[in-house]
């Protein structure tokens, strides 16, 4: 069974980020026996009339669970979490669905990257679809952003991945782009849109790929050197 996960307005300046917020509860999550295949990082509308921490992006955890699962249960364990790592000041968006839930959801998702969308409406799709959507604070920041976040997932067109379970989260410099493919990640120059083959790329900082045609691909432009890319990071 396939859940879809949505964090936002989890942080203030200063403190630790909503992506370290959802690999520490994807850590606590495995002790109970559900898996986190994929966190995807998500930009919203970047726009000063809406409430955020600096980028205002929200965070997407795909979650595998190997048998039955009790919504509310898991629901209360990870708003318990949410609330031992809260900071005043923040007011954190959980939002919990189901694969059928979250792809309900994938025009809202779509909206909130374009434009403002109010709390009240993201309270009402969250009804409407069936999911579970729930504010730490009570001012309804986050809802608006994690309701998102289980939309652009689903899509499988948006995200910047932050893990995912093949497990090469922090590689870092120069690697082969036969090894990317051996990780699963397809290499794409962006200019052509062709995919690469074969080469040297150079990851700037770390790895850092996108979800696109539910694919983990990898942009990249040519380098100076003979078959040489630098990475690009996107959205």
């Amino acid at each position: 069974m396939r859940i879809f996960l949505g964090l936002d307005d989890t942080d203030i300046l200063g403190s630790p980020g909503t992506n370290q917020i959802a690999m520490a509860l994807a850590i606590k999550l495995k002790e109970i026996g559900i898996e986190t295949t994929m966190i995807l990082r998500h930009q919203l509308w970047y726009d000063p009339r809406v409430p955020y921490t600096s980028k205002n992006g929200s965070a997407s955890m795909q979650l595998e669970c190997k048998g039955p699962i009790d919504f509310q249960t898991l629901a209360g364990f990870c708003k318990e979490f949410l609330l031992s790592h809260f900071v005043e000041g923040s007011d954190p968006g959980l939002c919990l669905a189901t694969e059928d839930q979250a792809k309900s959801l994938i025009s809202h998702g779509w909206r909130t990257t374009g434009e403002w969308v109010n709390p009240a409406e993201a309270i009402e799709k969250a009804k409407v679809s069936g999911c579970l959507l729930w504010s730490i604070a009570g001012r309804d920041h986050g809802i608006v952003g994690a309701l998102a976040a289980v939309g652009l997932a689903a899509s499988g067109e948006q995200g910047r991945v932050v893990f995912h379970q093949s497990g090469y989260g922090e590689i870092r410099g120069l690697i082969s782009v036969e090894k990317l493919l051996e990780f699963g990640v397809l290499v794409i120059e962006e200019s052509s849109q062709m995919l690469v083959s074969n080469g040297v790329v150079d990851l700037v900082k770390k790895l850092r790929p996108n979800i696109r045609e539910q694919k983990v691909v990898l942009y990249v432009e040519k380098g100076l050197e003979l078959n040489s890319w630098m990475a690009l990071k996107r959205n």
